[in-house]
């Protein structure tokens, strides 16, 4: 196998099959190929850490989906099966986590072992090397200037999608990538430039990384930031602060609590764009002009979000799960199909060459993406990009202003969750329904007020016509909206009236 034989670890590990691989992975939340078939799995590196005692390992976990191979990491712990802990104050790991189990000892994911943790900590604090029997090479590192952090108080994040979150005390938190991927990670590169170069502060610090290396390959296998304690998502901050709105009754109208917070995260996502344009001697990051065939390509991928969402949607029409008092609404968003596709063609004849700056983009920007401190402000996190795309293409430059159109999207999705929470027995169907478009309008006519509002010596990246602004923010609105179609189509039936609706607001306002 990939470790020597006579480990406990490493019979553990080498009991394991493909079949039982595939079973551990299809229960993870990060595995990211839930929706193909994967055909094998196979441990291909095994990297023994130099913590308790060969206890723990990290391993490079290979899955074959058709002809490509997809790599994964998953640190290991061997425990005592009798114990129902590695140390006092633990707590057993979750049925999800065990790879092997018999009479005496169990495998599991080692991010729910206290020891595993401590020790990572540890070695993150004062540097740390390991390498595999095959030769790649572990090595974990916290930069010079970050602080100190007690690694002996952990605990495994709970909003965990694509990665996996180890917070440490009230100090440091560190995100550890399962699905690895050779090149620079931008949630690295991304969040290190802004704290440095840009002088960015609404974004917590970089700490440290762990990193794998093999021959001329490289891989970020962890990232260590800055924590900060009793923040919440501006996701789940927009809708505590809307409820009042929401729930007053219908003869009193409640004021929009969170205008005032996203006229701020406006500005403060100017500054983050501003920030990300203020070095013309990087080349990952100097800002360059938008050309026509830029924007020829964001359009074709624009029209053929509409293809495949509508199609989709044409298909799903007479499923019975598609909500039937929503059926005429989707069927009038068919017989459209031309109209949205040659809309987009308007729009790009509108634009002229009129463009603005490509730069380096959060890339999956939303109110789940932004944290609220206790102090009130606002932090933006997790520059990674949209997970399921190459590396490559999330460092890809690209207008500032596709982040807007995703916040504001996300605007749209909190007014009708927020609308969906408020008391059935408080207001009226109308009244829920006048109360969602004006939340959803005040919101995000505040968020652009406080994005446009800019310093006369700031970079110049954005259209230099408000009209030009707002029909490139149009442009990439109207692709994530059909993007959201077909994804709630394919996952969630009952929330699609929210893309449609979206979809329906874009082109009326337009006329």
């Amino acid at each position: 196998m990939t470790a020597p034989p006579q480990t406990p670890l490493a019979q553990a590990i080498a009991s394991l099959t493909s079949d039982g691989l595939l079973h551990f992975l299809a229960a993870q939340r990060w595995f990211a190929a839930k929706g193909a078939t994967p055909a094998a799995a196979r441990v291909r590196d095994l990297i023994p850490l130099p913590w308790g005692e060969g206890a723990f390992a990290v391993a490079i976990v290979a899955v074959t989906i058709g002809d490509a191979e997809r790599l994964y990491q998953v640190p290991l712990a061997l425990r005592d099966r009798h114990r129902s802990a590695s140390a006092e104050g633990d707590v057993p790991a979750p049925a999800q986590a065990v790879l092997v189990r018999d009479e005496s000892l169990v495998l599991i994911d080692a991010v729910h072992d206290l020891e595993f943790r401590k020790g990572l900590g540890e070695a993150l604090g004062r540097g740390a090397r390991a390498e595999s029997p095959q030769g790649m090479l572990w090595v974990a590192e916290r930069f010079a200037n970050a602080p100190e952090f007690d690694s002996t108080a952990s605990r495994v994040g709970a909003a965990e999608q694509s990665n996996t979150s180890i917070v440490y005390g009230d100090q440091a938190i560190l995100k550890l990538y399962r699905t690895l991927q050779p090149g620079m990670q931008p949630d690295v590169e991304v969040t290190g430039f802004l704290s440095t170069k840009a002088d960015f502060k609404n974004t917590p610090a970089l700490l440290g990384t762990i990193e794998l290396h093999r021959g001329d390959e490289r891989f970020t296998a962890g990232m260590l930031q800055a924590y900060v304690p009793g923040s919440t998502d501006a996701w789940s901050d927009a809708l505590d602060r809307a409820k009042p709105y929401f729930n007053a009754p219908i003869d009193q109208d409640a004021p929009n609590a969170f205008v005032g917070d996203a006229r701020r995260l406006g500005a403060i996502t100017r500054a983050m764009h501003e920030g990300l344009a203020c070095d013309d001697h990087d080349p990952s990051f100097a800002p360059e002009p938008v050309v026509p065939e830029d924007l020829d390509r964001w359009a074709h991928r624009t029209q053929q979000s509409i293809r495949d969402a509508l199609a989709l949607l044409e298909q799903q029409l007479a499923n019975p799960s598609f909500p039937r008092d929503r059926v005429a609404e989707g069927q009038a968003l068919v017989g459209r199909r031309d109209h949205y596709v040659g809309w987009v063609n308007e729009i790009v004849d509108g634009l002229g060459d009129d463009l603005g700056m490509r730069t380096r983009v959060h890339g999956d920007f939303h109110l789940g993406q932004v944290l609220r401190a206790p102090s009130g402000e606002f932090l933006v996190i997790d520059f990674e990009g949209e997970p399921a795309r190459a590396l490559e293409d999330r460092r890809e430059k690209h207008s500032p202003l596709r982040d807007v159109a995703g916040m504001l999207r996300s605007f749209a999705y909190a007014a009708a969750t927020a609308a969906m929470a408020a008391s059935q027995r408080a207001i009226d169907t109308r009244t829920r329904e006048l109360r969602t478009a004006r939340w959803e309008r005040d919101v995000r006519a505040a968020f652009l007020g406080g994005y446009l509002e800019t310093e006369d010596d700031a970079p110049d990246v954005l259209p230099e016509t408000d009209e030009h602004i707002r029909q490139l923010i149009t442009l990439f609105e109207t692709e994530k909206a059909f993007y959201e179609l077909a994804y709630e189509l394919n996952n969630r039936p009952e929330w699609v009236w929210i893309p449609m609706r979206g979809i329906s607001k874009l082109f009326t306002s337009a006329k």
